[in-house]
């Protein structure tokens, strides 16, 4: 194998491996005759991130939802990658996706709400202790209805570390919280951005992380 046909491969493997995950394409969503996005155009690449920014009612949470294919767009594209690196119009590979309400049930323990969780399934108890801990929650038997808003925050973000996912889609991660777990959701986003994962987040103003942002 000659030098040049090695480099020429290896680049390719390169190139291949930066392909966006997601591509969309003049994307557009109307309520009332009213656009709340118009002509939309990103992408999300592996490790990256996307912040969409704007005030309440603007759309955030409704672009969340037409990019996960919970909503239809008025008008526009949206591409996924699959693993041939060809592009369709259906979602191909699992997300992650957390809306508002947090999905914690105030009868369960630490523990209990992050084993109702799907991705759970074949995790043992030590690994989601590890979880549990990584976004700073003591007692993982202490039950979520003695905790704090932003404490029962921490339940729902320990379940991102649960499975590897390529896009993590979250409707604003850094409401409700001090200024301790905004570094701890700081820091988690750019470990799992190393690992690959990209962040599609919602806000009402940056939050800091290293992102590419869209105002709506």
């Amino acid at each position: 194998m000659s030098l040049r046909f090695s480099y020429v491969k290896l680049f390719g493997k390169i190139a291949l491996s930066m392909l966006p995950y997601l591509k969309v394409e003049n994307l557009s969503c109307f309520r009332s005759d009213k656009a709340l996005f118009q002509d939309l155009k990103f992408d999300v690449l592996p490790g990256q991130n996307l912040e969409i920014l704007g005030s309440n009612g603007s759309g955030k949470t409704t672009l969340l939802r037409i990019l996960l294919g919970l909503l239809k767009p008025d008008a526009g594209s949206i591409f996924w990658l699959d693993d041939q690196q060809n592009y369709n119009n259906y979602r191909t590979f699992s997300c992650f996706y957390q809306g508002h309400q947090l999905a914690v049930k105030n009868l369960l323990t630490v523990a209990e709400n992050i084993q109702m969780t799907k991705a759970s399934k074949n995790i043992d108890i030590e690994a989601i202790s590890k979880c549990i801990s990584r976004v700073g929650l003591i007692d993982p038997h202490e039950y979520a209805s003695n905790l704090s808003v932003g404490q029962r925050k921490r339940i729902s973000i320990a379940r991102w570390l649960l499975d590897f996912h390529k896009i993590y889609f979250i409707d604003e991660p850094f409401s409700a919280l001090d200024d301790e777990a905004t570094q701890l959701i700081q820091d988690l986003i750019l470990d799992l951005n190393s690992k690959g994962s990209s962040f599609v987040i919602t806000g009402h103003r940056s939050s800091g992380i290293e992102a590419t942002h869209i105002n709506i």
